[in-house]
């Protein structure tokens, strides 16, 4: 049997935040999971594990074990279970065509709830860099990446898809000056978290400019380093912890596995603006209850930026059909993998019977000249395969060429 690229899925197209939070994977979880996934099944030989806001997906190659067991293999190992209602909210695919197209597709932004998001990018690369750190990229999914960041490089050079920010960090840096207009400027705001949303919130401020910004996360060295780079305050994880947190006027959120982080402590005697970027959500719902408390989450904003969504429908077909091409690219290249395969044993048959007859020695030669002569041979070969219908034709092709290096 060949080996196949297959995929799982659960993501906001399948499921509600509260079903598809449960397998919200931090990074400790994913490679609790990628070593576990690796000793139940021997036969998977590259393994990518992609967990953001809206989806936990795994990318992974294998001869025998498809998709439907890792993902009843995921569902045990995260609820303890293999239920009904949790399988039919996972996606899946044992065809390589299939997982390449949905991981084009996924990578170009096509299918996050904010279309174009180019935060995706960011987190498959880093997913990506984990699997070749644990040398799990075989030669599906590595090829399969390569036609992604191509694909990339030409949706963002030859389409208008990439043009403006639909970035739900960016939107949220936006909704301060929305929501206090001219003041502000002058709004005390803190940062929840040293993470890559929270990252992309000092990259986006570099345009806003908003000056009193405080930055707490629960390990303070990562905030005070952010702070330093930013240019900003820390603030006391403890208190935030206690919830004392009337001081701030503007409060974004974004602490994996942290629900029901901030309960009480906002003030209701002046307007308050806090933005959730975190699954599960780090504020209680409660706290909108107070009419001078505006509370935004991932849902609300994604819905706030359905007509930056509606200009970028103009470029979907574009992309659309640069996916197609090189997916068909990556299909090709498939289609000759028995050709590659092949070639490859007659090159290691070649330099076998080189080292049966003795070239080497007998000639004196180096490894770089018995390269030459191989790769010589290999020209024969792939001119005129009919010069190998019976076994001792490889010895005697061998034999003559060296003869003619030789001379």
């Amino acid at each position: 049997m060949d080996t196949r690229l297959r995929y799982i899925s659960i993501s906001h197209h399948t499921a509600p935040v509260a079903r598809r939070e449960r397998f919200h994977l931090s990074d400790a979880a994913k490679q609790e999971v990628a070593k576990a996934l690796q000793m139940a099944f021997p036969d998977l030989c590259s393994l990518l594990v992609l967990v953001t806001c809206n989806r936990t997906e795994l990318y992974f190659e294998s001869v025998n074990t498809n998709a439907a067991s890792v993902r009843d293999f995921l569902l045990e190992h995260v609820t303890g279970d293999v239920n009904k209602v949790d399988v039919t909210d996972f996606r899946d695919s044992d065809r390589t065509e299939d997982t390449v197209l949905h991981l084009l597709k996924v990578s170009a932004g096509l299918e996050s709830s904010v279309m174009g998001d180019a935060e995706i990018i960011h987190q498959i690369r880093k997913a990506y860099h984990y699997s070749l750190q644990t040398g799990m990229q075989g030669s599906l999914l590595e090829r399969s990446m390569q036609t992604l960041f191509k694909t990339h490089k030409r949706v963002s050079n030859e389409t208008g898809f990439r043009d403006g920010t639909t970035s739900t960090a960016y939107k949220a840096l936006k909704l301060i000056g929305e929501t206090f207009g001219s003041e502000a400027a002058e709004k005390k705001i803190l940062f929840v978290g040293a993470g890559d949303i929270v990252r992309q919130l000092f990259k986006y401020n570099s345009k806003f400019r908003y000056p009193n910004i405080f930055i707490t996360n629960r390990t303070e060295p990562r905030a005070a380093k952010l702070a330093r780079a930013n240019n900003v305050n820390t603030f006391s994880w403890e208190r935030l912890i206690a919830n004392d947190l009337s001081e701030f006027d503007v409060i974004i959120s974004a602490v994996s596995h942290a629900s029901g982080l901030i309960h009480k402590g906002i003030a209701t005697d002046k307007n308050v603006l806090l933005i959730d970027l975190a699954v599960p959500g780090n504020f209680a719902p409660a706290l909108a209850s107070a009419t001078s408390v505006l509370l935004h989450n991932l849902d609300s904003i994604a819905c706030q930026l359905k007509s930056n969504r509606e200009a970028r429908r103009a470029a979907i077909e574009n992309v659309e059909e640069i996916i197609a091409q090189q997916w068909s690219e990556y299909r090709q290249w498939q289609e000759m993998q028995p050709f590659r395969n092949l070639m490859a044993r007659r090159k290691k048959q070649v330099h076998k019977a080189l080292s049966r007859i003795g070239i080497a020695e007998r000639y004196g030669w180096s490894n770089y000249e018995v390269t030459v002569l191989v790769n010589q041979i290999m020209r024969k070969i792939l001119k005129k395969p009919e010069t190998l219908q019976y076994s001792r034709d490889l010895e005697v092709l061998v034999t003559q060429y060296a003869a003619l290096q030789a001379a």
